[in-house]
């Protein structure tokens, strides 16, 4: 018949669960302790589910909301970047993805592949974004509800940089923000602004 005894019982020691175990006993017994530990852990997990999500410009889709980190925004000039630097930012950094009911710089009101460019030199950012423009004005009035001409909204043609070209990036961007550069603070899609 098998001995169930506890190896403490049957060796004078204990097993290396039964140290665990013992542990275990000590640890949920000291409250400040425990209490500690699920302080930490809950703040690990909130810090985890709140930081914002990072995107780059082949990953930016329509409907998004952004808050694009200018390096030349000015709290008191223009508080979300002009429009040379948000491009900057946008095309050779990054973004973040925003909630659209909060504040957030843009929407993204459209974006696509440039066809035909793979292996095409850089033809210029005035060209590129003359080619865009009709396209980005058509998005602007459909995610507004309101054409460009008279909005309280501005539209930003986002087209690749040199650097981002070279880097292979080939997609164009149509930004929805405020005509004054302050940051949205709700969704301009279907506000007919």
């Amino acid at each position: 018949m098998p001995d169930d005894r506890p190896e403490r019982e049957k060796y004078g020691r204990a097993s290396l669960r039964e140290q665990w175990g013992d542990e275990l006993r000590k640890f949920l017994g000291s409250t400040p302790l425990v209490a500690l530990v699920v302080a930490l852990v809950g703040g690990w997990l909130v810090l985890q589910l709140t930081r914002p999500q990072v995107i780059r410009v082949p990953e930016v889709r329509a409907g998004d909301c952004l808050y694009i980190r200018s390096a030349d925004a000015d709290p008191d000039l223009h508080p979300i970047g002009t429009e040379s630097g948000i491009l900057l930012t946008l095309f050779e950094q990054s973004a973040e993805r925003a909630p659209c009911d909060a504040s957030h710089s843009h929407e993204v009101a459209d974006t696509w592949q440039l066809d035909g460019t793979a292996a095409a030199a850089y033809p210029g950012r005035s060209e590129l974004t003359l080619a865009q423009e009709a396209r980005c004005e058509a998005a602007f009035a459909a995610h507004v509800g309101h054409p460009v001409d008279g909005s309280t909204l501005r539209l930003t043609t986002g087209v690749p940089t040199e650097r981002s070209w070279d880097a292979g990036i080939r997609t164009a961007v149509c930004l929805v923000s405020n005509a004054d550069d302050t940051f949205l603070a709700s969704p301009a899609r279907g506000t007919s602004r």
